[in-house]
């Protein structure tokens, strides 16, 4: 199983870094894929550093946060330079404003204590990134921009569940965190049923999104099951497998809105 998930956490490595690895963002609809993979990182920093927190794949979510923070960073100093940003300019303040602080916690020593601050300010971080992606939605003014948004959010959705999973294994957990958890269920559901009746999908992406689906439904059935009964190793990789369909998805759908 270890071997198993080591691949595994290679290839989701390879997939979000080199990803963006451009000189620049190229279309606004790379724009909009790279300004909401800031979304799915914002919630999969917090998920590494609980893992790192709770010893659950300790080395591998180690090198999860900090090619997670080094990627962050890549992308916002992309997205500054990208050229239609001075009308996004002042939401890209506000992500970097936010950022800055919310790093210095992530690089602090691992403990309950910053990892509940952390919990306070993430979503404020994620209510700033998810600004840009729609204002750059507004920009593209297509239904396919919305589309690389749409799917690009279910990778953040993943990465929010199993977030989620992490802090209650921690024993970090109440009733808004339930509350929240049901919501992202919720949302994801809601999203994916909007993909799959898309009018744009071509072939490949409607067999994509099937496989995404079977992802979903073993990710969901796993929350519901093992909700009395906490097994992170196993939401780890369950995320982990949804979010490298999620992002094949949103990277197709790109190159779809690029081609229009």
């Amino acid at each position: 199983m270890r071997q198993t998930l080591h691949r595994l956490t290679v290839l989701l490595l390879l997939t979000i870094t080199l990803a963006p690895a451009q000189a620049e963002i190229a279309t606004i609809s790379s724009a909009i894929n790279q300004a909401g993979r800031q979304r799915m990182l914002s919630q999969r920093m917090v998920k590494s550093y609980c893992m790192i927190g709770i010893d659950v794949q300790r080395e591998e979510a180690e090198e999860q946060l900090t090619k997670a923070i080094d990627l962050f960073e890549l992308q916002l100093r992309e997205l500054k330079a990208y050229p239609p940003a001075e009308a996004i300019r002042p939401s890209l303040e506000k992500v970097e404003a936010l950022w800055i602080p919310f790093k210095k916690v992530l690089q602090s020593p691992i403990s309950r204590e910053n990892a509940e601050i952390l919990l306070d300010t993430n979503d404020e971080l994620l209510r700033a990134a998810n600004k840009v992606v729609l204002k750059l939605q507004d920009i593209s003014g297509s239904s396919y921009g919305r589309l690389v948004n749409v799917a690009g959010r279910q990778r953040m959705l993943s990465q929010r569940l199993a977030k989620f999973y992490m802090l209650r294994s921690w024993g970090i957990d109440n009733s808004e965190i339930e509350a929240e958890i049901q919501q992202a269920r919720n949302e994801f559901s809601g999203a994916l049923a909007e993909l799959i009746a898309a009018r744009e999908n071509t072939q490949e992406i409607d067999k994509k999104l099937q496989e995404a689906s079977k992802e979903w439904n073993l990710f969901d059935h796993g929350l519901e099951r093992n909700k009395d009964s906490l097994v992170p190793l196993i939401a780890a990789m369950s995320s982990e497998k949804l979010l490298v369909k999620m992002n094949e998805i949103t990277g197709m759908y790109e190159k779809l809105a690029a081609s229009q």
